[in-house]
């Protein structure tokens, strides 16, 4: 027989090991009805032997799930902490401009609240209401100082105050400094007689004439105003790391800012914040204490950042552990913690009166976050919750009712 050439039988010298034989150290293997093979169950070497490669078969499909996922978090807490720099544009068209009016064409130009039009080297506001004509939207304007040409691309702008306070009111607004832990930051000052300071603080990625629309009704009342700068502005500082502290590190400025105003004069403050300016408030008085501060005005506040982290995933259509994921790597990366941050979840902290004011049409942060804030603490809160209003907009849709409301607080305090 040639070499190599298979034998009847050579499992074993003996010939055939019958079904069920032990004669050899190696697996019987037997025949079924039918003629095929019955394979003998795997011993315990082989068991052992095979269960990584199955544990390996199971952990491989895991480990890759969880590390899109963990991406994904990672991602999405790029776009939470990284600064950027937004890019204006000019997409509303000036058709005509008549007596005390004009006629715009663009997105939006018909909503017919009190707002801003910008255009290049100038300034005007929109006032309240908006009428529909065949050659496009009629408002009517107050030069805030500048009247515009027909023909110009302009922008909306919803802060409905230019940069230069001092251009357009008469309450002797004024450009100052004041040192801060990364460097001089700027404010605008406006003088009073009284001794309680209103410190602004606007919202992230926006600037101080967001605070504009109102530090005038404050200022008349004689309280010294001041709208204050923070690290990551145009113009300011930068954070070494490039990323949006959420509060965390902001408050530092915003104590900075006032120290200043103790030093020049305050007996106490009253801190308004707006957006994330209200989770900088809020972290001051986490931080530092609440000693110096007679109250509080909140304007559409971030009030928890997991809230606000959620609603706009939603908006996406984002699952919500992808959240908690960009949580942590928040916490991880840049060290902020959002529960301590959580106003609503410390809500029992709060030992000062709050002003809270929030617009049921605000897709920006959660209205939800602060109708918990006030049911928890009807004691300390008066809520002023506006319909239809859009995120930090109640004073463009409300002016009257917002302002009087401002008032009546500060009187109260």
């Amino acid at each position: 027989m040639p070499a190599g050439t298979p034998r009847s039988g050579d499992l074993n010298d003996t010939g055939p090991i019958p079904t069920g034989s032990s004669g050899s150290d190696e697996p019987s293997i037997g025949t079924v009805a039918g003629g095929g093979l019955a394979y003998p169950a795997p011993s315990e070497p082989e068991r052992r032997r095979r269960w990584p490669k199955v544990l390996a078969w199971t952990l491989i499909p895991l480990v890759l799930l969880l590390g899109a996922a963990a991406g994904v978090g990672w991602h999405y807490s790029n776009e939470i902490l990284t600064v950027t720099d937004g890019e204006e544009s000019y997409d509303v068209e000036i058709v005509d401009v008549r007596d005390g009016a004009v006629v715009l064409a663009g997105d939006e130009v018909d909503h017919p609240q009190i707002t801003g039009l910008e255009w290049d080297g100038g300034y005007a506001r929109l006032l309240a209401g908006a009428e529909t004509t065949a050659d496009g939207v009629l408002r009517e304007f107050e030069p805030f100082p500048d009247t515009p040409d027909p023909g110009t691309s302009a922008r909306l702008d919803f802060y409905a105050a230019p940069e230069e306070l001092a251009s357009v009111t008469e309450i002797g607004a004024e450009h100052i400094t004041f040192d801060a832990p990364l460097g001089a930051l700027d404010a605008t000052y406006v003088p009073g007689e009284q001794d309680r300071w209103v410190i602004f603080v606007h919202g992230r990625g926006a600037g101080r004439a967001e605070t504009f629309r109102l530090l005038p009704a404050v200022a008349e009342l004689g309280y010294p105003s001041m709208a204050i700068s923070y690290r990551n502005d145009t113009g300011a500082p930068q954070d070494p790391n490039g990323w949006w502290g959420l509060g965390w590190t902001e408050s530092a400025d915003l104590a900075a800012a006032v120290d200043h105003a103790v030093a020049n004069g305050a007996d106490d403050v009253v801190l308004v914040g707006y957006s994330m300016g209200a989770s900088i408030v809020g972290n001051y008085l986490r931080t530092e204490g609440d000693d110096r501060v007679a109250g509080v005005i909140y304007d559409s506040p971030v009030l928890s950042w997991t809230d606000t982290v959620n609603f706009e995933a939603a908006d996406r259509g984002l699952p919500s552990f992808l959240t908690t994921l960009a949580s942590a790597a928040v916490r991880v990366r840049a060290g902020i913690d959002f529960s301590e941050l959580d106003q609503v979840e410390h809500a029992d902290r709060l030992d000062i009166p709050v002003l809270l004011v929030h617009g049921t049409g605000d897709e920006t942060v959660p209205v939800a976050s602060s109708d918990e804030f006030a049911e928890q603490r009807p004691d300390l809160v008066t809520y002023l919750r506006l319909d239809g209003a859009e995120h930090v907009q109640g004073w463009n849709s409300h002016r009257r009712l917002y302002e009087d409301s401002v008032v009546t607080f500060l009187s109260g305090l």
